[in-house]
C-alpha cells in the first residue's frame, strides 16, 4: 500500500515537471512572437514599397492573432500545472496519511509486543518463585 502510494506521488511529481516544462515551452513561444511583433513594428515603412507595407500589416495582424493564442495556451498550461501541482501535494499527503498510520500500528505493536513479553516475564519469575517455595 504504501509503495502504491510512492508510486503514484512519484508519478504525480513526474507530471507536475512535464506540465511545468510545457508551461516554460509556451511562454518562451509567446515572448518569442512578441520580439518579432516588436521588430516588426520597428521597421520604418518609408523605406518599404507599398506592397510591402501591405504585407508588413499582413504580419503584424498574423504576429498579433498568433500572440492572443499563444496567451490563452499559456494560461491553459498554467492552469494545467496548477491542477498538477494540487495532485502531487494530495498524492504527498496521501502517503504521509499512510506512513504515519504505519508507524502508528508499529508502536501499537511494539508496546503490545513488550507487554505480552514482559507479563511472560513475570510469569516465568512467579512459577519459578513459587516453584522455589515449594522446595523449601
Amino acid at each position: 500500500m504504501l509503495q502504491h502510494r510512492a508510486a503514484k506521488e512519484v508519478s504525480a511529481e513526474q507530471a507536475l515537471a512535464v506540465a511545468h516544462h510545457e508551461y516554460n515551452r509556451r511562454l518562451a513561444l509567446l515572448e518569442n512572437t512578441r520580439q518579432r511583433l516588436e521588430a516588426a513594428f520597428e521597421v520604418e515603412e518609408a523605406d518599404v514599397d507599398v506592397l510591402g507595407v501591405e504585407y508588413l500589416s499582413f504580419y503584424r495582424a498574423s504576429l498579433s492573432k498568433k500572440i492572443s493564442v499563444q496567451e490563452n495556451d499559456v494560461s491553459n498550461a498554467g492552469l494545467v500545472v496548477e491542477n498538477k501541482r494540487h495532485a502531487a501535494v494530495q498524492a504527498r499527503q496521501e502517503r504521509q496519511v499512510i506512513e504515519t498510520l504505519k508507524d502508528k500500528h508499529l508502536m501499537n505493536y511494539k508496546r503490545e509486543t513488550a507487554a505480552r513479553e514482559q507479563k511472560e516475564v513475570d510469569e516465568l519469575a512467579l512459577y519459578a518463585h513459587q516453584r522455589q517455595e515449594k522446595q523449601i
